[in-house]
């Protein structure tokens, strides 16, 4: 089997995973210990496929990692929620508590 075959199985099977965990609801680490996966590289994979989908939405790569959001009005009411690839979630952003946001963010990267 050439490296190639192997490379294109191995992304299908960490696409396979990496939606499994998204339809689960459960943090990365949790989805990890329950499915019998290495953390470390069940992150990369989330990374790698992120940053994937996110090129060719763009059609070029984010320099930041950011892309642009354009709230709902439903989402204004109940404030920004922010999922970091970790599976930590910061939820309830508003312009009343923005600063504290961007500082722990600012910490977190």
């Amino acid at each position: 089997m050439s490296s190639k075959v192997n490379a294109v199985s191995r992304t299908h099977y960490w696409q396979e995973q990496v939606a499994a965990w998204k339809a689960s609801g459960k943090s990365q680490i949790t989805f990890c210990r329950a499915n019998h996966l290495n953390y470390g590289q069940f992150g990369y994979w989330v990374r790698k496929l992120h940053g994937q989908s996110i090129e060719r939405m763009a059609h070029t790569p984010s320099k930041s990692g950011f892309v642009p959001v354009t709230p709902s009005p439903s989402a204004a009411m109940q404030g920004l929620s922010v999922l970091l690839p970790n599976g930590l979630a910061i939820q309830g952003i508003c312009a009343e508590n923005l600063a504290c946001a961007q500082q722990l963010l600012r910490q977190l990267s």
